[in-house]
């Protein structure tokens, strides 16, 4: 978030500023309004296109306009949710309960420190998200793998000039990552459930239903298993007053508790709060691409520029979070504060019970990543 304050200076610290190929807004009220509107989606990530096929799967969610119930982002949505994700699953509910005992067995003797250890982090992530999904606790070798979804974020980012001058190193390790990703979903066996959610797209039916694999797979390791892992981490650092090695010592403050005893003592008065308010002043996910529907004029340091129908448009969750027209002294973490759940975190602010109504492309997997949060931290904690 540092480098996008400071390139927002850099063009006046007016309401946008200039990078990639396209234009960034940070206000809550454009965020807010993006977020509950039915967005113009393409194949790009970081405001530049994305390099399509060879780093990300093609059709994957987040390039998927939201534009009807007809939609195919629709359709993929709903097939997530339903397969996946809905939280009235008795399958869903069961393999949350049985979460607390496979972490006990899987991790025996934890302490506070031990979050530290990022990697060990992210593979009870891994674990925790793959159990719930699928039913399987999977292995140590298979969980270092799906990390990969967390340490290769930076590559997601970088447009295809760069990966080139780098000879496509992050590119081939991402797509060495997508071919790890399915066959560990083929050495489980578990083919016949993409299979059967295949059939049930009709008019977006993929061919061969590996391809669909790959997509939804893409989706879970990047979103359900990189994001919820950064989530994890920075609970883990601001238990103990610390501060993520990706954010910026500046812009997080630690006034209102000011040791670990008294973070510790917040998190166990209220973990979702805890973990809310960490991922609002800390969010896994920075920013989205969006593409303009109409025609508009942005001022960029002082000139107005004709932007044409369909320029890309990043919109900045983590500046909007920050807005201190609704939050006031942005910086300080504090998961008591009354505006908590006006956080644009899951994009789109969770906490109301007609939050999937309000914000259409709202992660749909916020609960699951809240329910592995609170697992492993209260596992650590020993609460």
């Amino acid at each position: 978030m540092a480098l996008f304050i400071w390139e927002w200076q850099a063009f006046g610290s007016n309401a946008h500023w200039w990078h990639g190929e396209g234009f960034w807004g940070h206000s809550y009220k454009e965020c807010s309004d993006i977020t509950k509107s039915n967005q113009r989606r393409a194949a790009a990530f970081g405001c530049i296109r994305a390099c399509v096929p060879d780093l990300f799967a093609t059709n994957i969610l987040i390039f998927l306009s939201n534009d009807g119930a007809d939609s195919e982002w629709a359709a993929i949505r709903s097939a997530i949710h339903s397969y996946f994700l809905d939280t009235g699953m008795k399958t869903y509910n069961e393999r949350v309960s049985k979460l607390p005992s496979l972490m006990k067995d899987d991790w025996p003797s934890p302490k506070l420190s031990d979050m530290d250890d990022v990697t060990k982090v992210q593979k009870a992530v891994c674990k925790c998200v793959f159990y719930v999904m699928f039913g399987i606790w999977i292995s140590d070798e298979d969980a270092q793998i799906l990390t990969g979804w967390r340490t290769n974020a930076l590559f997601f980012i970088l447009p295809r000039l760069v990966q080139r001058f780098a000879l496509n190193y992050g590119i081939n390790k991402v797509k060495q990552l997508r071919i790890d990703t399915v066959n560990i979903v083929q050495k489980y066996q578990l083919e016949p459930i993409f299979v059967q959610m295949n059939d049930s797209l009709k008019t977006w039916k993929r061919t061969p239903p590996v391809k669909l694999c790959d997509e939804i797979m893409y989706v879970i390791g990047f979103a359900g298993m990189g994001g919820t892992s950064g989530c994890v981490e920075t609970v883990g650092a601001f238990l103990q007053t610390k501060v993520p090695a990706e954010a910026s010592a500046s812009l997080i403050s630690f006034e209102k508790y000011p040791t670990s005893a008294d973070m510790i003592k917040a998190y166990k008065d209220s973990p979702i709060t805890y973990i809310k308010e960490a991922c609002r002043i800390d969010p896994p996910v920075t920013s989205c691409t969006q593409v303009t529907k109409v025609a508009k004029e942005i001022e960029l340091n002082g000139k107005v520029y004709d932007m044409p129908e369909g320029t890309l448009n990043q919109y900045v969750i983590s500046m909007a979070n920050r807005d201190t027209s609704v939050f006031p002294n942005p910086s300080v973490f504090d998961p008591t504060r009354p505006e908590l759940n006006s956080a644009l975190t899951w994009n789109g602010a969770f906490g109301t019970a007609d939050d999937e109504k309000i914000y259409p492309r709202i992660c749909p997997g916020r609960h699951l990543s809240l329910d592995v949060a609170t697992t492993i931290v209260n596992h650590v904690l020993q609460v």
